[in-house]
């Protein structure tokens, strides 16, 4: 049931809130932001649609293209068909800088010109620009002379290079050398040919741009071979005027004196030797002559052959002489005869060793000649050298100078040679791994991407605009919130009826409308009667019924701790639905044998009067005021025993204010309370009037209704600020005009919105 049930009477003895800080914004989780959306699904969906149907529109008309890719290698480590001496770097090309900037480099204005002119892109209608729809305002900020003097041709070439870039993108695959090409254009075909065609000019440019630095450094190393070249013809020329005028001649690389120094040295070290040698043999010849031994161990006697000969053939005959000897005896002829020939061997071997040692003497004193020889003329060639010394050193110094001149100007005028060569034949850094290919699908616009990601955006802008529009919606949703707001106990909410079963109700009474005769029936026949006026007690059975069952139910507990008699059901402001919630609360409370009294005191705008006794002539004013009694102005309700006092429209503004606050009222009311167990005021709205404010210091206990997620929570704030005198009186809230389909949204665990009536099926519609 959407109504709060007490087991006594709200003691409400405390004073309200005078300001808005009494609201907290309870703390959202998961099952309430769901509910949020849920409850602002229009909000969710609207920015949802709209991006939708401008992603739609924009897919219609925009421009099909299609891409066409061509992907290039760069490599600037490329080996050329000719090779050089000089070292490339081994992290060439490696730098990402590098890449990037050949990337660069293929989207550059110079490649994209050579694609325009070579593929005449200046006469195609696609690269032509179109004029657009802000083109007259762009004009009003461009200086007259905004084409820069330039002819229409180069205009239209210009126009041509930015559009080709602008449907031109070129990517690098990751950290790979890989660059992609990727050209757009309506045509697929034309897409592919242009994507080939960057490649291409892209591979000419570095050509191009290898073939003017070498024709750079080709001019400048001629130069600088011309200087070089007369710089060595003037070094080499200082050598040989230098070397003729010092007698500095050269043969194999040294100078004549210096060869024949070194000459005479090597001689002069040969020559000592072979005196040492000669030396060491006389002074051995000389020894052996003193100590009287035998010659014969001398190494030239050693070495010598004719000794050797000797000995061996003196050997033999000392050897035949003692054969003889032993077989013949010493005396023997033979004998005698062989030592005879032993005495000439001995005697030929004493005059070789004779001569030999006589030799020893004669080479030794020829070395000693030939030794002093050698020293006397290196002296003199040494004296020589010593002059021209000084002159050697200038000249060393001119020759590392020419040679230096020399050598440079051979390393130029190789590079120079290579360069020349070079020009020619070039080759690019880079090579074409795949060719653009002729594209099947288009590639823009992408559709589903469009539409998907508009779509995506308009439901998350949607559910933010949801959240934002929850929480800025200051109205009262819940029962919650009203007790909150106004410190008093929420009592029930009113369900709003669906405008068709009020329509339904409301053909039924067409036929009785012939029996009515408003000359004698002032009171309104039930039939004829607003159906929402008698709804709850027509409709038992329905949340509404059990709503004002609900407040009635509060109403009789109050009367059990205190005297009330006087019930005044009142409003912040007006169509909050008090005069409906007033009419049916008294009939609810006739129903149950209580004699009830409902009197409309609203006497600028009477509703109530309007809806059940349109004819009435006397009422609340006329009966105060003493021109009608008050049995002439009462209406009795046959069907429920409800006893009714109208207030025909009253024009007198200022007689109905001072009524209000008059001792003719009181008195009324005096009279009222003698006749009727319970009146039920309904109550002009407290916030535009004085009159209910008045009404409220005359009643015993206040109702407020409050219209669901119409009024403000301000509203609420202001018009319990407005009761604060009569505080204590306030028997609590009701919610009007509930919706039971979106209440749950709101309020789904402690209301019962979500709940079938027990046993009678629920009659709910539209919000009225």
């Amino acid at each position: 049931m959407l109504q709060r049930n007490f087991d006594q009477a709200y003691p409400a003895t405390d004073p309200v809130p005078t300001s808005v800080e009494g609201w907290k914004t309870p703390t959202v989780d998961l099952r309430e932001m769901a509910r949020i959306l849920r409850r602002r699904w229009r909000a969710v969906v609207a920015p949802a649609a709209v991006l939708g149907a401008i992603a739609i529109a924009y897919i219609l008309s925009a421009t099909t293209l299609y891409t066409a890719t061509s992907t290039v290698l760069v490599d600037p480590r490329r080996a050329t068909m000719i090779e050089t001496n000089q070292t490339t770097p081994t992290n060439i090309g490696t730098d990402d800088a590098t890449i990037e900037s050949q990337a660069l480099l293929i989207q550059s204005v110079a490649t994209v010109q050579r694609v325009v002119d070579r593929l005449k892109l200046t006469q195609d209608d696609e690269f032509i620009p179109k004029p657009g729809l802000l083109d007259p305002i762009k004009s009003l900020f461009r200086s007259s002379s905004g084409s820069g003097g330039l002819s229409p041709e180069e205009i239209a070439r210009a126009n041509a290079v930015d559009m080709l870039q602008q449907r031109m993108k070129v990517t690098r695959q990751g950290t790979t050398f890989l660059v992609d090409i990727a050209v757009s254009s309506e045509s697929p075909g034309k897409a592919a040919t242009i994507a080939n065609a960057v490649a291409s000019a892209y591979f000419d440019e570095q050509v191009r741009a290898k073939t003017d630095a070498n024709k750079i450094a080709a001019k400048w190393l001629g130069g600088q071979i011309d200087d070089l070249k007369n710089r060595v013809v003037v070094s080499e020329k200082a050598v040989a005027d230098y070397r003729a005028v010092n007698n500095l001649s050269v043969a194999q690389g040294v100078t004549v004196n210096d060869q024949q120094i070194t000459d005479l040295n090597n001689k002069l070290i040969a020559a000592r030797v072979q005196t040492a040698e000669a030396r060491a043999k006389y002074d051995q010849v000389q020894q052996l002559a003193k100590s009287g031994a035998d010659a014969g161990g001398l190494n030239a006697a050693v070495s010598s052959d004719m000794v050797s000969k000797l000995r061996a053939q003196y050997a033999d005959i000392a050897k035949n002489d003692a054969d003889l000897t032993s077989k013949y005896g010493p005396r023997h002829p033979l004998v005698a005869n062989v030592r005879a020939q032993l005495k000439d061997t001995q005697k030929l071997i004493d005059e070789e060793l004779r001569r030999i040692v006589e030799s020893t003497k004669h080479d030794y004193d020829v070395a000693q000649s030939r030794e002093a020889s050698l020293q006397d003329s290196f002296d003199k060639l040494q004296g020589v050298s010593t002059t021209s010394g000084q002159a050697l050193v200038r000249l060393h110094e001119l020759q590392r100078e020419a040679e230096a001149n020399r050598t440079l100007y051979e390393s130029y005028l190789a590079r120079s040679k290579e360069t020349t060569a070079q020009e020619s034949l070039e080759l690019p850094d880079s090579r074409i791994v795949s060719m653009a290919n002729v594209p099947l699908f288009p590639s823009a616009p992408k559709s589903k991407l469009i539409l998907g990601l508009a779509v995506l955006l308009g439901l998350g802008a949607g559910t933010v605009l949801a959240f934002l529009i929850d929480y800025l919606d200051g109205k009262i949703k819940t029962l919650e919130q009203a007790e909150t707001i106004t410190g008093v106990p929420a009592l029930a909410a009113l369900p709003t009826i669906g405008a068709r079963e009020l329509a339904t109700r409301a053909r039924r009474g067409r036929a009785e409308l012939a029996n009515y005769d408003p000359r004698t029936m002032r009171l309104l026949p039930p039939s004829l009667q607003p159906p929402l006026m008698r709804y709850a007690v027509e409709e038992p059975g329905t949340f509404f019924a059990e709503a004002i069952r609900a407040v009635r139910l509060s109403i009789q507990r109050a009367r059990k701790v205190a005297p009330v008699k006087v019930v005044l059901v009142t409003s912040g402001l007006e169509s909050e639905g008090k005069t409906t919630f007033a009419g049916n609360l008294a009939l609810s409370i006739a129903t149950l044998g209580i004699k009830t009294l409902l009197v409309d005191a609203d006497l600028r705008n009477p509703g109530m009067t309007r809806a059940l006794c349109p004819n009435a002539d006397a009422g609340l004013f006329q009966v105060a005021t003493g021109e009608v009694p008050l049995e002439h102005a009462l209406l009795f309700d046959r069907s429920s025993g409800l006893s009714i006092l109208p207030s025909p429209a009253v024009r007198d503004v200022d007689v109905i204010t001072e009524l209000m606050f008059s001792e003719q009222m009181i008195e009324t009311l005096e009279r009222l309370k003698s006749h009727y167990e319970l009146i039920i005021i309904d109550s002009p709205p407290l916030i535009p009037l004085v009159d209910g404010r008045a009404l409220a210091e005359l009643a015993d206990r206040i109702l407020l209704a409050t219209a669901w997620d119409r009024t403000p929570r301000e509203v609420v704030q202001h018009t319990m600020e407005l009761l604060v005198p009569v505080h204590d009186r306030i028997l609590g809230t009701v919610l009007t005009q509930v919706d039971l389909s979106k209440i749950r949204f709101y309020d789904y665990y402690r209301s019962s919105a979500y709940l079938k009536p027990y046993g009678v099926p629920v009659n709910t519609g539209a919000a009225r």
